[in-house]
């Protein structure tokens, strides 16, 4: 017994979990949470917003800045414009190609410049979040400035759903280009290569099986959630890392 619990705390060290970190994971049924993007040309502007993403960060509320990890997760697919045929152009090969390439992803690897290190009850902290952000498959290092508000639970915070809270708030731009989605002539002028993005979410730490990143996975309830980013993702080279990720 002793030797096995020698084993997991060696483990631990060696792939450097942060123990004191707690993890949050949003309802991605919740349509509220949402990611925008506006693309503002001469001729058109275009506001796109896909709904119900997913998210999962583990951070430690005590120090924003030790070994904070987390995945966002966007559903191209789910792209919204207000224009069903333009809709069908974005997704198609020639724009995003969202059926090779479905997801725009960030991957969280770090935070700079926090205005505060600890995330106090109701109080918003100004952060900058860097990490890869990936989209027509190409990956790129970005860095986002974003706003993160913890609330501790109470009854006020139940009326949106239980647990301790993280709601986060981030804006940032990239050119399309830079991504290799080239603008097809026809929207020459109707479509710019600079896109700005603007992502909300609310998650909680009852999604994400409480303040143990590595608790039992009966929240998750199912192996469909199996390699992706989440606390009950049990891939054998580390089994509490939120954002392990099979390939494909």
């Amino acid at each position: 017994m002793k030797s096995k619990l020698g084993f997991i705390i060696l483990a631990f060290f060696i792939i450097g979990i942060n123990l004191s970190a707690q993890t949050f994971s949003v309802d991605s049924k919740d349509a509220r949470n949402q990611a925008q993007f506006v693309s503002d040309a001469p001729f058109e502007k275009i506001v796109g917003v896909s709904s119900g993403l997913d998210a999962t960060v583990m951070i430690n509320k005590n120090n924003v800045a030790d070994k904070p990890m987390g995945k966002v997760k966007v559903d191209i697919a789910k792209i919204k414009t207000g224009i069903d045929l333009r809709d069908e152009h974005l997704r198609s090969e020639n724009w995003l190609n969202a059926e090779k390439f479905p997801y725009a992803e960030f991957k969280l690897k770090s935070i700079q410049n926090a205005s505060s290190n600890k995330l106090s009850n109701g109080q918003k902290v100004k952060v900058t979040l860097v990490g890869d952000f990936t989209v027509h498959g190409v990956t790129k290092e970005i860095k986002v400035p974003a706003v993160l508000t913890y609330f501790e639970e109470n009854e006020q915070t139940k009326a949106k759903m239980p647990g301790n809270l993280l709601v986060a708030n981030a804006e940032f731009s990239i050119n399309l280009s830079d991504y290799g989605v080239e603008i097809p002539s026809m929207v020459v002028g109707k479509v710019n290569d600079k896109v700005e993005i603007d992502v909300n979410f609310v998650a909680s730490d009852v999604n994400a099986g409480g303040m143990n990143p590595c608790a039992s996975c009966n929240p998750c309830g199912t192996k469909q959630m199996e390699g992706k980013c989440n606390p009950c993702s049990m891939k054998k080279a580390n089994p509490c890392n939120p954002c392990a990720m099979k390939k494909g």
